[in-house]
């Protein structure tokens, strides 16, 4: 089954989230598995700030580096 990449970076920081409470880029990077052509950062950084959007996660360090559980995200669990 052929998994869209976008989805697989927003799962894969989401569970991050879920279970660490923080993350930076490089983290996340780390934990994707992608054996071909993996994401750029810009790319990445589109994903997370679409989940910033709607709710999915935050960013409140000073340097909006750190990425946080958002709202819905708490919610859920």
């Amino acid at each position: 089954m052929t998994e869209h990449r976008a989805t697989k970076i927003a799962l894969t920081a989401i569970l991050i989230a879920q279970d660490e409470g923080e993350f930076r880029l490089p983290d996340l990077k780390e934990r994707l598995h992608f054996p071909e052509n993996p994401p750029s950062n810009s790319t990445i950084r589109q994903v997370l700030r679409q989940l910033e959007e709607s709710g999915w996660l935050e960013r409140e360090h000073p340097e909006g580096r750190i990425w946080y559980a958002g709202e819905q995200l708490e919610e859920l669990f």
